[in-house]
C-alpha cells in the first residue's frame, strides 16, 4: 500500500496531525480537495510518528496567498510583537521580517508533510554548512539518504501556527529550526521560541552557532 487513508492517519499520530479539515477549520474555508489520502504507506507513517514527527496538510491561500505576513494579520498574537518594530535580526534595530521579500510572496507547496517536531540533536550547536553534513548523515541512519530537508521559512511559520491554533500544540517552545530560506543580506531565517510573547522570526549568518539551533527537516 503506497497510501494510507486520513482516517488511519488520524489513528497513527492522533493529536500530532493536521488534516485538510483541521486547517479548514482553522482558517474558516473548505476542506482543500483532491487531499482524500497520505501519499505514505501506513509503515512510514509509523516509523515517523514513532520518532516525533507531526503530519501536516498545507496550503498556499486563505482566498489570498498565505504568506508570513498574512499570517501575522490573521494570527497577530502568536508572532513576537516586535518583529514588527523593528528589533531582531543579529542585534540590529533597523531589520524587520516584513522588510525581507519573501515575508509578503512566499507561500507553502499544497499537499502533505511529515516533520520532526524538534531539531535533530545532531544538527545543534553547528554553523550552517555542518549542519547540512550532519542532516544528511542522520538521513542515511534512519534510512531516509537524500531524502529529508531543512523547511522553508513560510513553512515553518505555517507548521507551527496552524498546529497550535488546531490543536493547543506548542511546537518549538524552547528551540530553533533554521530554514533553507536567504535573508536579503546573505544570512538565514531562523524561526523558534515559541513563547508567551509569540513565535520569534530572526536571520542570522551561516557562521552562527548554538545548542538549541538546529534543523527540524521533513520529508
Amino acid at each position: 500500500m503506497s497510501t494510507t487513508s486520513i482516517a488511519d492517519a488520524r489513528r497513527i499520530f492522533g493529536r500530532d496531525f493536521l488534516a485538510p479539515e483541521d486547517v479548514a477549520r482553522v482558517l474558516g474555508g473548505a476542506a482543500a480537495a483532491g487531499s482524500d489520502a497520505v501519499p505514505h504507506p501506513p509503515a512510514l507513517l509509523q516509523a515517523a510518528h514513532a520518532r516525533g514527527d507531526v503530519l501536516v496538510f498545507r496550503v498556499a491561500s486563505d482566498g489570498v496567498p498565505l504568506t508570513v505576513m498574512r499570517l501575522l494579520e490573521r494570527f497577530p498574537e502568536t508572532v513576537q510583537p516586535r518583529l514588527l518594530q523593528g528589533v531582531g535580526y543579529q542585534l540590529k534595530d533597523e531589520w524587520t521580517v516584513a522588510q525581507e521579500p519573501f515575508a509578503s510572496t512566499a507561500t507553502c507547496t499544497p499537499g502533505w508533510s511529515l516533520v520532526h517536531r524538534a531539531p535533530v540533536p545532531a544538527t545543534c550547536n553547528l554553523s550552517y554548512g555542518q549542519q547540512e553534513t550532519a542532516l544528511a548523515r542522520y538521513a542515511a541512519e534512519i534510512g531516509l539518504a537524500g531524502r529529508l530537508r531543512r523547511r522553508s521559512a513560510i513553512e515553518i511559520v505555517y507548521d507551527t501556527v496552524l498546529l497550535g491554533r488546531a490543536r493547543e500544540t506548542r511546537l518549538l517552545e524552547q528551540a530553533w529550526d533554521w530554514s533553507d530560506t536567504p535573508t536579503a543580506d546573505g544570512g538565514f531565517v531562523t524561526v523558534g521560541e515559541f513563547g508567551r510573547d509569540g513565535l520569534h522570526i530572526l536571520g542570522y549568518s551561516r557562521a552562527v552557532r548554538f545548542g538549541n539551533l538546529g534543523v527540524c527537516p521533513q520529508l
